[in-house]
């Protein structure tokens, strides 16, 4: 930023300057012209002013003449420089923003040196609105976390490929809808990954119109065939059920690597194990999987690799866990949790007197109300209304008036528990 103002600082100075050796010119030319002429005068018999003086104008114009030129030359060379400066400074700004605590920085992928590795990379398509150099345009790139930002490495994508994209997710011509989908890949450099992608799901693309069943389903199987209108030995007509095919075979000769959950097939073996305890594991799109709560209406928030995303605003964590536990352990609570009802209807007048000029309790049709005067988000006294089912869940976990130091441990007895604690805030 200092940069910038100290550029356009000299900016407006330079064309200043330029301005003044334009009119240092402009005076040289008529003081030259003017003494030549005197001077020409002079000889021809009239004497206007003496000629040593003529003579003098002359020489004052000519030298004004140069002085000028050279300083409105000088502008021009530091107007470009200046030019060049401020352009890859805004060039630096326009492919920054601002992320969280740190800096969110894009880059081509050809200006980032690239090492061979066998990582396996999160691709995501991107569209970045405000950016002069990529506004309206859609990017693929990765996210690599430094320190205090986060480099974003990208290629332009160009309309070929977004067609076939648009095919592959099924946007319905949408390119607005292929924001925020994201793939795996071994390759390093964004436009690689992307035509490997296309090149994988190929076989299913050039035989989707024949077909009116999800047929994407079928990318990477040794068993699709495609012609003559079927799909395949085993399911002629494709597979139209929600969950993965059974028979699918992966093809040796068209292969890839794939995040530890990101499969279809492993969310599903996984829902076999929590869904009896009201549990389910959902894919999205955008590189991330939701584990549902259904007991106590909670969701947490994983990449496909299984890590938590605990950035996420509305991604909660179970405490008792562990703070950087991962999905396989979420997997292993849910499959053994034992889902207990209780009802705490029962309690109300007990939690009444624990309340006394602290907040009101009350019981109805569809749960329990707690109504404060107090409001933590603004610290204000303002009128909230708090409510749970009678087993004590909240009916409404993420809403805004939810304490932040309740954010993942809310529930009508820990929320009773705030109360007290902060009953100077909180008293009627």
């Amino acid at each position: 930023m200092l940069i910038k103002v100290c550029g356009q600082v000299f900016e407006t100075v330079n064309v200043a300057l330029g301005f003044i050796s334009l009119a240092t010119i402009a005076i040289g030319a008529v003081s030259t012209f003017t003494g030549l002429g005197l001077r020409l005068i002079t000889k021809g018999g009239v004497e206007i002013i003496p000629e040593e003086r003529a003579e003098s104008l002359t020489t004052f114009g000519m030298g004004l003449c140069l002085y000028g030129g050279v300083g409105f030359a000088g502008a021009v060379v530091a107007a470009a420089s200046a030019a060049n400066l401020l352009d890859a400074v805004d060039k630096d700004e326009e492919e920054s923003q601002t992320f969280g605590n740190n800096r969110l920085v894009f880059k081509p992928s050809d200006s980032v040196q690239q090492e061979s590795s066998d990582s396996l990379y999160l691709y995501q398509l991107m569209n970045l609105n405000g950016c002069r150099a990529l506004d309206g345009k859609l990017i693929v790139g990765r996210i690599e976390d430094e320190l205090n930002r986060k480099l974003v490495i990208y290629d332009e994508l160009g309309s070929f490929d977004i067609d076939l994209l648009m095919e592959i997710f099924d946007t319905d011509c949408d390119q607005d809808k292929l924001i925020g989908k994201a793939f795996s890949s071994t390759l390093s450099r964004p436009r690689d990954a992307t035509r490997d992608f296309i090149d994988f799901h190929r076989p299913q693309l050039q035989f989707k119109a024949d077909f009116r069943a999800d047929i994407e389903k079928c990318a990477g199987c040794r068993n699709f065939h495609g012609a003559d209108k079927v799909v395949c030995g085993y399911h002629p007509f494709g597979w139209d059920e929600s969950c993965a095919c059974p028979d699918w075979q992966p093809d040796k000769n068209n292969q890839r690597a794939y995040f530890p959950y990101e499969r279809e097939e492993i969310l599903q073996r996984l829902n076999q194990d929590i869904e009896p305890n009201r549990a389910y594991l959902s894919k999205n799109d955008d590189g991330t999987l939701t584990l549902w709560d259904n007991h106590t209406l909670r969701r947490f928030h994983f990449s496909w690799a299984g890590i938590l995303l605990e950035d996420s605003n509305d991604s909660d964590k179970l405490l008792e866990l562990g703070e950087h536990a991962r999905l396989s352990s979420y997997i292993q609570y849910f499959a053994v949790r034992a889902v207990v009802e209780f009802d705490y209807s029962a309690k109300i007048d007990d939690f009444a007197k624990q309340l006394k000029d602290i907040a009101t309790i009350e019981i109805g049709d569809e749960g329990i109300s707690i109504r404060t005067n107090y409001c933590p988000r603004l610290n204000s006294k303002i009128t909230r209304t708090y409510r749970f089912r009678f087993d004590g869940v909240p009916l409404y976990s993420y809403e805004s008036i939810v304490p932040v130091e309740l954010k993942h441990n809310y529930n009508l007895v820990t929320f009773i528990g705030w109360l007290k604690a902060n009953r100077t805030k909180v008293g009627i």
